[in-house]
């Protein structure tokens, strides 16, 4: 953050830096190394049953396997100890071989055939986005982005208004 500071006052003057999943890390160390290695294990089970159902075979990353895994390590084991820092990570290892799959077809019906990320972030988002880009182009996808921004002002209002409520 120190060298963020420093660079950020010459070319963006009152800019905030933003953390990524590694800031939890400190917390937990060793939740850190189970979650990467239950993760990249749901990985390697992942593999194995796309391999015995004969269709597209996504190979486990290494790096999304560790930020992604280590994190789910580090929030399962804060909610579940041990048990919870495996299990989280192993379905978190699932989930970002699994949903690319499902990704797949859409990026081909928009032109990136054979090309797919392994972020549940960018996969989520990617088949909602692209599954509305195939239903309806660009009007589709706008008003999917506005009827999300709707819903989050609604439930920020909601929340404010919660909080008054109780501070009252």
């Amino acid at each position: 953050v120190p060298a963020f500071k420093g660079i950020s006052d010459k070319l963006v003057p009152n800019a905030k830096p933003a953390l990524d999943c590694p800031i939890v890390f400190p917390y937990a160390p060793n939740a850190v190394l189970i979650g990467f290695f239950s993760s990249f294990v749901g990985g390697l089970v992942s593999m194995v049953i796309m391999i015995f159902t004969g269709g597209v075979i996504i190979l486990p990353g290494v790096v999304p396997h560790f930020f992604l895994g280590a994190t789910a390590g580090v929030i399962g084991n804060s909610s579940g100890g041990l048990r919870g820092a495996i299990a989280g990570s192993f379905l978190q290892g699932m989930l970002i071989s699994f949903l690319p799959l499902f990704l797949l077809p859409v990026l081909g019906e928009l032109g990136f055939a054979g090309s797919t990320f392994s972020d549940a972030d960018f996969a989520t988002s990617g088949i909602i986005l692209g599954s509305l880009a195939n239903m309806g182009g660009k009007t589709a996808i706008m008003i999917g982005i506005a009827v999300v921004i709707a819903i989050m002002l609604a439930l920020t209002a909601l929340d404010k208004s919660k909080k008054a409520v109780t501070a009252e």
